[in-house]
């Protein structure tokens, strides 16, 4: 980014909706309880108990698949050409 006014210039723009774009169907290639998962906890921002609540499952259980939800989508990302960089 630019540091006088913080704006993104147009090449950035273009490389978070590619990004954005790569997230979403990596996302969608999920398997459902994955999916769910995530949308919940990283996306709508739930917290854990929520998520449980909304899914009926224990909190252990959606911290667990979150853990594996996310493996598996950094693996997919990257997978689908977007750079480990992004992960660190």
């Amino acid at each position: 980014m630019r540091e006088a006014d913080d704006k993104p210039i147009p090449e950035q723009i273009v490389t978070m909706n590619v990004q954005n774009e790569q997230l979403y169907k990596s996302i969608q290639q999920l398997k459902p309880s994955y999916r769910q998962v995530i949308i919940l906890r990283k996306l709508k921002e739930f917290s854990t108990t929520e998520t449980a609540l909304i899914l009926n499952w224990s909190e252990s259980k959606v911290k667990m698949t979150l853990k594996r939800a996310l493996v598996e989508l950094k693996n997919q990302l990257i997978k689908g050409g977007v750079t480990n960089e992004l992960f660190r």
